[in-house]
Parts: C-alpha cells; structure tokens; sequence
C-alpha cells in the first residue's frame, strides 16, 4: 500500500482512508483504501495508463452528486478527476466551439454561456455535478439533454485516448456507453450560438423557479422519469406539460400517491420534491436501498410500472 500511495503522488493529491461520504453530495460512504485527486488531464491519462497496467483496480468520481457510496467504502483506488481549467472558447461560423474539461463543474459552463449571451445551455441551470459526469450521464433537463450540444468527446479507452462523435456514443435518455464500460470522459466540445440576452435570463428564472431544494444531502432526483409510451394510465390526466416533453415525471407520481415524507431509518422522500431522497438523519446506503425498494413496490403495485435508478448506486 505505502509504495503505491508514494506512486500516486506523482499523479495529484493522494490520501489514505479518506472518507467518501466528504466527497458526495448524498454524504454517505466508507473511506477509501487509497484516494487521488487530479487535476490535470494529462497525469490523469498518464494514472489510467499506470493503473491498467498493474491491473489495479478503481473507480472513478467526479462531482459525487449522482452516487450512492457503500457504507464500506472502497477497498481501492478512486480517482476524484478536478480537471477545471478554464473553458476554451472560439468562434465558429455564427456561434462558438467551446472545449470543456472532464472535472469543470457544469454551473461553469453554463454561467459562460449566460455571460456571453450563448443560447443552449440554460436549461441545466441549477444542476449540480461536472461536465465529464454530466456527458457520462447525458444530463438533462426541461426536455433537453446536453449530448444535444456536444460536438465531440474525447475518451480514454483501454491504453489509449479517442476522440468519438456524438453519435460514436450511444447516448439515449440519461445514459450513454461509457455507463457500461470502463471508457472515462476526458473532455468535450459544445457548439453554441449567441442568443437574445434578455430571453436567456429569463428562461434561466423560470427554470430555476421550477427546481425544488432541500436543505438536506442528497443526490438529485433518484429515479429516471418515464417515457410517456411506459404510462398505463389515461394520458388524459396529465398536465399538458408532461404530453409535451415526451415523459413522466416520477416527483409526480410518488405526490400523487401521498408518498412524500416516506422515511426508512435516516433517509426520506424530501418534502419538497417528490423525487429527491433525502439523507435527513445520519443515513445509511442500507436505509436509502430499503427506502428504494419500497417506493419500487407502491409504485408498481398502483401503476405497473418498473423504476429506475438514476442514481449510481456503488455495493
């Protein structure tokens, strides 16, 4: 252990036994054997390429805000990628190329977009997380999705790096293949083009007014809302809104059937969004899990639908 902790210092910060749960917003998880942070693209190629050659295991964290960790921890390496250097900006017919690093928070890069009147991004106002998480997971929101405005992506992949298309990387709702391989985000590029200021700002409001907080840890909305083609209800009971975007809201659903406020051991359904799992009193994976499974069944028991997490969950 002590020659391949002195091995990662040579990659970024390393650490011994550092707590997890400090380092995801649902703030629940064991430590870490080993823990690295790297802040530069290159070491962090030059770690991957290290670390598979010894065939050493690890896991990958960026902005820990779509995971829930083992109350075990980590008997391993994970690497906290924090690759933020500044955006790169240039003008590209009537908009702008902008290459962003794998470790920039995506609040960033949307606050570039409104500082610079760039259309395209405003709607992932408020969602937390990085831009390599946010490609990873193909984040979305208001009916958009952030693969929408990718131009390319750039991988690490077995020993080497690619650079891949949009359409190189199965990107569908909230998912992509680098969810199911050992494929890590680099970095990508987004094209965006100027926009009325005025109506971006005001949009990023409406938005913003639409997202609910908790004062509470957590990690977003846990479940992946579902396709309106999944719903066996009568379509004519839902808002117009849900019709128009194509899905169904799981926040909705679970307020439709009295379910916020749930609880199992420390973890609840929030009380400001129906969707959001809570970590209100000192909660374990295990409470959020059996929290989980009982939402799970009311939900199918009522509507005969299967849900799924959206979440990361890491046994």
């Amino acid at each position: 252990m002590h020659e391949l902790y002195e091995k990662l210092k040579e990659f970024g910060d390393a650490k011994i036994n550092e707590s997890l749960a400090k380092h995801v917003t649902f703030k629940i998880g064991g430590p870490a054997g080993l823990f690295v942070t790297v802040n530069d693209t290159e070491k962090l190629i030059g770690l991957l390429n290290y670390l598979s050659g010894e065939g050493v295991d690890y896991f990958i964290l960026a902005g820990g805000s779509n995971l829930l960790m083992n109350d075990q921890g980590f008997d391993g390496i994970v690497i906290k990628i924090a690759t933020n250097q500044p955006p790169k900006v240039t003008p590209k017919g009537a908009g702008f190329d902008i290459e962003v690093e794998a470790g920039v928070m995506l609040s960033a890069v949307v606050n570039l977009a409104s500082k610079n009147s760039l259309a395209g991004m405003d709607w992932a106002i408020g969602i937390p997380g990085t831009f390599g998480g946010a490609v990873r997971g193909n984040a979305g929101a208001m009916g958009k999705e952030i693969s929408k405005v990718l131009t390319w992506v750039e991988i690490w992949r077995n020993g080497e790096v690619v650079r891949l298309k949009p359409e190189e990387c199965g990107f569908s709702y909230r998912n992509s293949d680098f969810k199911h391989d050992k494929s890590i985000v680099l970095r990508g590029g987004i094209y965006l083009e100027p926009g009325n200021k005025q109506e971006i700002m005001e949009r990023m409001q409406k938005y913003l007014a639409q997202r609910k907080h908790t004062p509470y840890p957590s990690a977003g909305s846990f479940f992946k809302n579902l396709k309106l083609a999944q719903w066996v209800g009568d379509t004519k009971e839902l808002p117009e809104l849900f019709l128009q975007r194509g899905t169904v809201p799981i926040g909705w659903i679970t307020e439709q059937m009295g379910l916020r406020g749930l609880a199992v051991g420390g973890a609840k359904i929030s009380d400001e969004h129906g969707n959001y799992l809570i970590n209100f009193d000192n909660a374990t994976q295990a409470d959020v899990l059996s929290l989980v499974e009982e939402i799970k069944q009311k939900v199918y028991d009522k509507y005969k639908v299967e849900l799924e997490p959206e979440v990361q969950i890491v046994k």
